[in-house]
C-alpha cells in the first residue's frame, strides 16, 4: 500500500485554503453565473410567452366578437330576400358601434347578395376583392360559397393588409349573399407597441397580417421559412432569439413573438470571461503569496516544533516565549510547565533510585552486617548442641534470606510473598531472642493479592526491634493488614518503651521534609520512598508514649498484577 505523504503544517495551510477557500468560491461563483443565466433565460422566457399570450388573447377575443356578430347576421335571410328599412339599418348601426365600443377595435361591415350587389356597406366604396368578379375563385368570397354554413377568415390585400370574417346567407339551404366583416391591420398596430418583444401576426399560409419588425419577413410579404417552423432559442442571420407561437382563430391565425438576445448573450459572457479573469488573477496571487503568509501564521508552530525537537533530543532548557496570541501564548506556558513537571520527575526519579538503592544497603546491613552474622552463627553454633531442630530452622530462614536479599525482584511484590521472607526474618530473631521477642501477623486474605514496595514491612520491623529493646527486657510486635476506604494499610505495633516526645515531633517534621536533616534514616527513607513511587497522600505516620510503646502506620495504594 502506497504510503501517506507527509507535509508540513504550513504546506497543509496552503492547500487547505486553496482546497476549502479559493476553489469553493470559484465554484459558487461558477454557480451564481448558471443562476444569473438561468435567470434571465427564465426572464426571457417567460416575457416571450407572456406577451405572446396577451397578443393572442386580444385577438382572438376581438374576432370571437366580431364572428359571433356574423353569423347572427346570416341567420336573417331577409337581409337579402327584403329590401332593408331604416329601422333595421339603425340596429344593425348600432350593434356594430357597440361591439367597437366593447372591443375599441373598428371593423366594416359588408352584406353582399348573390352577385356579389352590396346590400348594406358601411363605406361608399366596396372593397376590390369583395366586388370584383374574379374574387369567386379567390379570397373570402371563394371560401364562402365552398362552407357557407361555416365561418371563413382569410388575409386580403387593399391599401394594407385587412383581415377578412366572413360567412354565408342561405335560403332554404342555397346560397343567397354574403356576410363579411373586415378589420384592418392597423386596428392592432397599438397593440403591439404595449409589449416589448417583436411581433408577427400571420394566416396559416405564412402570410403576414401585421408585424412591428420587418427582418422577418420576406420579399413577397411572407413569414421567413427558416423561422416559420422554428421555437425556442434560435438563430437567425447570426443573431440569436428566442420565439415562440400559438395559434388562434381555429388555426387560421398564427402569432409568432421573437425576442432577441444577441446582446444580453455578449454582455453576458462578456460577464463570465472577466469573472473568470479576476479568478484565475486571484488563485495565482494566492498561490504564489500563500507560502509567505502560512509561514507566517506558522511561525509559532515552528517555534514549538522546534522546541519539542530539543527535547527528543535531551534539551530541556529551550523554553517558549510566545504572546502572538491567546491559543499560542496558552500552549507555551503549558510546554513551560511541561518542561518543568518533566525536570522534576528526572530529578525525583533519580531520588527514588538513590532511595531504593540506599533502603536495600540498609537492610543488607542491618541484617548481613558481621554483627548479625556472628550473632546468628554463634546462636546456630550453640543451638546446633542443644537443640538441632531450631538450628537447622535458623540455617533455613539465614538461607530464605540471602536468596531474598541478593534476588533480582521487582521493586513491588506481593503481600503474600514479602510475608513469607519476612518470617523467615521473624523466625531469627525469635529463636535468637527466645522469649524476650513474640510477633503476630494478622492479614485480611483479600490484601495478601496487593502489591506492595520489597522489603518495606521487613525494614519497619527492623526498626521496631532495634529502638524497642532500648527501655524493656521483651518486646512483641504485632502487624496488621487489611483495606480502609480505599487504601492499603498495615499497622506495626510494638511493646517497646516508645519514643520521647521532643524526638517524636523531631522525626515527625522531618517526614514532611524533602532532604533528610536527622540520623534517623530507617522511618524517613521508608516514608520518602513510597512519596516518590504513588505521588500521593500515602506514607508513614508514627505514634508513640513513653513506657507504652510505638504504633508505625504504613498508607498504600492498592495495586494489584495484571495477569491474576
Amino acid at each position: 500500500m502506497k504510503r501517506k505523504r507527509i507535509r508540513f503544517f504550513r504546506d497543509n495551510i496552503r492547500h487547505t485554503f486553496i482546497l476549502y477557500a479559493i476553489i469553493p468560491t470559484f465554484l459558487i461563483a461558477c454557480l451564481c453565473m448558471g443562476l444569473i443565466f438561468g435567470i434571465w433565460q427564465y426572464s426571457v422566457y417567460n416575457t416571450n410567452l407572456a406577451a405572446n399570450a396577451k397578443v393572442s388573447n386580444v385577438l382572438q377575443k376581438v374576432v370571437d366578437i366580431y364572428v359571433n356578430e356574423a353569423s347572427n347576421l346570416s341567420k336573417d335571410v331577409t337581409l337579402i330576400t327584403e329590401p332593408i328599412n331604416t329601422d333595421k339599418l339603425v340596429e344593425i348601426r348600432r350593434s356594430m358601434y357597440k361591439l367597437f365600443a366593447e372591443t375599441e377595435y373598428f371593423a366594416k361591415l359588408y352584406i353582399l347578395d348573390e352577385e356579389l350587389n352590396s346590400v348594406l356597406s358601411d363605406n361608399n366604396h366596396m372593397p376590390g376583392f369583395l366586388v370584383d368578379n374574379s374574387c369567386y375563385d379567390w379570397g373570402i368570397i371563394r371560401e364562402i360559397r365552398e362552407k357557407p354554413q361555416d365561418i371563413s377568415i382569410k388575409l386580403a390585400t387593399e391599401e394594407g393588409r385587412i383581415l377578412c370574417i366572413g360567412t354565408g346567407i342561405q335560403n332554404e339551404g342555397s346560397l343567397v349573399g354574403y356576410i363579411v366583416v373586415t378589420i384592418p391591420a392597423d386596428e392592432f398596430r397599438l397593440l403591439l407597441t404595449q409589449v416589448s418583444p417583436q411581433t408577427v401576426i400571420t394566416d396559416e399560409n405564412g402570410w403576414i397580417y401585421l408585424t412591428n419588425n420587418f427582418v422577418f419577413q420576406d420579399e413577397l410579404g411572407r413569414f421567413v421559412r427558416d423561422m416559420e417552423y422554428s421555437e425556442g432559442f434560435i438563430k437567425y442571420q447570426e443573431k440569436g432569439y428566442y420565439l415562440s407561437k400559438s395559434k388562434i382563430c381555429n388555426d387560421n391565425l398564427q402569432v409568432y413573438t421573437i425576442t432577441s438576445n444577441g446582446m444580453e448573450s455578449r454582455i453576458f459572457y462578456t460577464m463570465c470571461t472577466f469573472i473568470l479573469f479576476i479568478f484565475a488573477a486571484i488563485i495565482i496571487i494566492t498561490y504564489f503569496t500563500s507560502r509567505k503568509v502560512a509561514k507566517k501564521s506558522t511561525r509559532d508552530i515552528s517555534k514549538i516544533a522546534e522546541a519539542f525537537e530539543q527535547v527528543k533530543k535531551g534539551n530541556l532548557d529551550r523554553y517558549l516565549n510566545i504572546d502572538s496570541s491567546i491559543e499560542f501564548k496558552e500552549i507555551g506556558e503549558a510546554y513551560n510547565l511541561m518542561l518543568d513537571g518533566l525536570k522534576k520527575n528526572i530529578k525525583e526519579n533519580k531520588e527514588l533510585t538513590r532511595h531504593v538503592a540506599f533502603a536495600q544497603v540498609k537492610q543488607l546491613e542491618a541484617q548481613f552486617n558481621p554483627h548479625f552474622l556472628f550473632n546468628t552463627l554463634d546462636n546456630i553454633r550453640f543451638m546446633s548442641k542443644i537443640d538441632s531442630e531450631a538450628s537447622d530452622n535458623m540455617i533455613i530462614a539465614l538461607s530464605t534470606l540471602l536468596r531474598y536479599s541478593i534476588s533480582n525482584a521487582e521493586d513491588e511484590i506481593q503481600v503474600e510473598e514479602d510475608m513469607r521472607y519476612t518470617e523467615s526474618y521473624l523466625t531469627i530473631l525469635k529463636i535468637r531472642y527466645n522469649r524476650r521477642f513474640t510477633y503476630e501477623i494478622d492479614l485480611e486474605e483479600k490484601v495478601k493479592k496487593y502489591l506492595i514496595p520489597k522489603l518495606m514491612i521487613q525494614s519497619i520491623i527492623e526498626n521496631a526491634v532495634k529502638y524497642g529493646y532500648e527501655e524493656v527486657d521483651t518486646l512483641h510486635v504485632t502487624i496488621k493488614g487489611f483495606e480502609k476506604d480505599g487504601n492499603l494499610i498495615f499497622v506495626c505495633k510494638d511493646s517497646g518503651g516508645g519514643i520521647k516526645e521532643d524526638l517524636l515531633k523531631q522525626i515527625r517534621e522531618n517526614l514532611l521534609q524533602p532532604v533528610n536533616k536527622t540520623n534517623h534514616h530507617g522511618i524517613y527513607n521508608i516514608h520518602r520512598r513510597i512519596q516518590l513511587m504513588y505521588h500521593g497522600d500515602y506514607g508513614v505516620t508514627l505514634e508513640s508514649k513513653l513506657g507504652e510503646g510505638t504504633v508505625v502506620t504504613l498508607t498504600l495504594p492498592i495495586h494489584m498484577n495484571s495477569d491474576i
